[in-house]
């Protein structure tokens, strides 16, 4: 097709004129019109301006234009970029601020994408206008008998927070006929029991099911005892496989996958017709972006698909089992808490002049007490920036008085989030504590966690350390909790995906890890740093600086990075322990402990970095080096890199920081689908699933079966062999530890595993 005959009109505005450029470069050799009114008050000006010049699209950043060609009064551009209309015969894309395409990695990717629609329409596949109906009593039958015949299925539910309730449910048939597949959508509404009946035989059908994060849906539809048969295709997932750093909403997905696909949110919002047709684009869009991605995506996202799907599985069993919650427990801690809280505040009021005489507290939540104490404190200028926990421990180390009052502010603040998210009552569900667990949370493929779909629970990984929360999640009656936990996963992956002889070499030994880095660091005896006859730490402080430093080390943190993690208390803490000059700047303290850490593993920086650049300039990939000895394993996972790493110094650390993490979680992932199919679906009486945890597994057993930790053990242990970025190839397995308490013979609570 000749695009040089497209004429097309961008409207922006004066702020986008530096970017044009960019725009340029992706429009191919459409002829466009620029224009950068100061102000767009009607849509005849629109016209008239594309009437004159013979143009038939427009593409627009404008936020004026927008507000008049919708009728949603919370439009925005970032909401509607991608969406498509149609006005008078003229076209209209809404794209992102051109200066997206350097503030976001992705941002010429999409931009590209989205003027494609009017620049190269030939490019986009064709797909029939969106028809839905009303299923009811009259229809059920021929609606049941049209979808029975058809290929796929999209599915989705509206729901209702209070009470917890599905509404609606609406359905998109898949004919894969011809070279324009059919498409057609119904909906029901979940309002009595005859039509809950036919939601039971639909969700039977045959044909494979398609859903955006299913889990959310099917969450509910289990409790209605509607579960879909055949779920194989998740819209959420499949994006996240194909470009793992970008959104995965639907009415993203949409704009991306689907050339007339735009925003219908506001309908949410709307009379009882436009809410039931709502929920009908929504399975008309997921079944396009399924469509569509299936159409497009290549191999390697395919690959991905075929390891990530999968994973739903068990995490649905997890998130739908949860942990139970001991009241009396939580009460007990709350109060303890509280007590400390009550102390502080006291030690506060007084040191601040305030006698408690009238119930009044020095308020450490309030911005304007909190930049007057700063002020007395004589650290206006960090006041002036902010009074965050960050800026607030940065101003204790200039003085103990100063310490001493900002320590007690920080700890008040400490233990009344503690409270509010972890030890507050009315986050169970039933008695239980639920959450979700998310495979396309992030970019490496580690589950992320969020709370849970029926609006309670907790984030079952950001529990804190210790046994304030974790005393108060306890086993079911019958059963032990316990813990299996991959050891210094991610170190020994660094080291031999790098192929640095001195990493791989102070992980594979049976000396203590973090101590022998302080050794090699810091040229300390390993005897003086810990005992191993008695597996016991001999100086503390010198083992945590080099396990920090080596954290940082790893992931090509910055001196300056470095400061910031460890604190500054750490850092001379630290310069203490290894008599450096008193004269040196903080800065200078961080460079120094990096610089040591850099001498003994200097493949990272000679070898790793290097060659993880290349890789990336030369491909535009990052694609597992490591092959799994496991029947789960397909292939290595695959990620798109948008970014240059020789050019963003934070684009290097997190692709430099990719393959270790990455390779961990998809060994964890690996071994949580192992757990789930040989242990949770055969022990069904004695195992039960509770969650996966950063580097871990956690689990319950009944009183006696004990073996089936040592099971959880021997799945968790998976031999992998890489091919790391020196040439050379490796074969290892992270060792796992079972947590089951002091006997090891299970807990009655979280908090006592270890």
């Amino acid at each position: 097709m000749n695009t040089s005959a497209i004429r097309l009109a961008f409207f922006g505005e004066q702020s986008e004129f530096n970017y044009l450029p960019r725009l340029k470069a992706v429009v191919g050799d459409a002829n466009v019109s620029v224009s950068l009114p100061v102000k767009i008050t009607t849509w005849a000006e629109i016209q008239f301006f594309c009437n004159k010049r013979q143009i038939t699209g427009v593409l627009s950043t404008r936020q004026d234009l927008l507000e008049l060609i919708t009728r949603d009064t919370s439009a925005t551009l970032d909401k509607y970029a991608g969406s498509y209309f149609t006005r008078d015969n003229i076209e209209i894309v809404f794209l992102n601020p051109l200066e997206q395409t350097v503030t976001v990695p992705w941002g010429t990717h999409v931009l590209k994408r989205y003027c494609s629609k009017l620049c190269a329409p030939h490019e986009w596949l064709e797909w029939p206008e969106f028809t839905w109906e009303l299923g009811t009593a009259t229809s059920f039958a021929a609606l049941y008998a049209q979808f029975s015949t058809a290929d796929l299925i999209a599915i989705d539910i509206e729901t209702i927070k209070e009470p917890i309730a599905i509404t609606t449910i609406a359905y998109t048939g898949v004919w894969l006929t011809g070279s324009i597949p059919k498409l057609h959508s119904f909906v029901i509404e979940l309002n009595n029991d005859y039509n809950l009946s036919w939601v039971r035989r639909f969700n039977t059908l045959p044909a494979p099911k398609i859903f955006q994060n299913g889990k959310y849906d099917c969450t509910y539809l289990l409790r209605y005892n509607a579960a879909p048969s055949n779920w194989l295709f998740d819209t959420a997932t499949a994006m996240h496989c194909l470009y793992s750093e970008m959104p995965k909403d639907l009415e993203y997905l949409s704009a991306y996958f689907f050339r007339k696909g735009r925003v219908w949110k506001y309908m949410a919002s709307g009379d009882r017709s436009e809410r039931l047709e709502y929920n009908c684009r929504d399975t008309y869009a997921t079944a396009i972006t399924m469509c569509a991605w299936l159409m497009e995506a290549p191999v390697w996202a395919k690959t991905n698909y075929l390891q990530e799907f999968p994973l739903l599985y068990p995490c649905l069993l997890a998130e739908l089992t949860g942990i139970k919650r001991d009241m009396p427990a939580l009460a007990a801690q709350s109060k303890a808490v509280q007590d400390k809280i009550n102390v502080a505040q006291r030690q506060l009021n007084t040191i601040v002049g305030l006698n408690n005489v009238d119930g009044r507290n020095f308020n450490v939540a309030s911005p304007i007490q909190m930049k007057k104490l700063m002020y007395v404190l004589g650290c206006k200028d960090i006041a002036d920036k902010s009074c965050d926990e960050k800026h607030l421990t940065e101003a204790a180390f200039r003085h103990p008085l100063i310490e001493r009052i900002l320590n007690l502010v920080l700890d008040i603040r400490g233990y009344r989030k503690l409270i509010s998210t972890y030890l507050t009552e009315g986050k169970e569900f039933n008695g239980r504590i639920l959450y979700a667990l998310n495979p396309h949370g992030t970019a490496t493929g580690r589950l992320a966690s969020n709370e849970h779909h029926f609006w309670c629970g907790l984030q079952i990984q950001n529990i804190p350390r210790g046994k304030e929360v974790k005393s108060t999640l306890c086993a079911d009656a019958g059963f032990f909790i316990a813990e299996c936990d991959l050891e210094q996963a991610e170190s020994r992956d660094t080291g031999y995906i790098s192929g640095d002889e001195n990493i791989i070499k102070a992980v594979s030994g049976t000396r203590d890890f973090h101590s022998v880095n302080a050794s090699a660091f810091f040229g300390k005896a390993y005897e003086d740093i810990y005992d191993d006859e008695r597996h016991k730490t001999k100086n503390k402080p010198l083992r945590d600086t080099a396990k920090r430093v080596n954290h940082g080390f790893n992931y090509n943190m910055g001196a300056y990075v470095l400061v910031t993690t460890m604190g500054l208390k750490a850092i001379y803490e630290a310069a203490r322990l290894l008599e450096l000059p008193k004269t040196w700047t903080s800065l200078k303290i961080a460079e120094y402990l990096l610089a040591q850490a850099d001498k003994t593993f200097p493949t990272l920086k000679g070898v790793y970095y290097p060659g993880v650049i290349a890789e990336i300039k030369s491909t535009k990939m990052l694609i597992s080096r490591a092959t799994h000895q496991s029947e789960y394993d397909v292939a290595g996972w695959a990620r798109y890199c948008f970014s240059d790493p020789s050019k963003s110094k934070q684009a290097l650390n997190a692709y430099v920081a990719h393959p270790p993490q990455s390779l961990n979680a998809m060994t964890l992932n690996k071994a949580f689908m192992d757990v789930f199919y040989k242990v949770a679906l055969v022990e069904i009486q004695d195992f039960r699933l509770t969650a996966q945890i950063h580097d871990s597994i956690l689990f319950q057993f009944r009183d006696g079966r004990e073996d089936l930790a040592q099971q959880v053990k021997q799945c968790m242990e998976i031999p992998v062999t890489v091919i790391g970025y020196d040439g050379k190839e490796r074969t290892f397995t992270v060792p796992a530890s079972i947590k089951a308490g002091s006997e090891g013979k299970g807990a009655t609570n979280w908090g006592d595993t270890e």
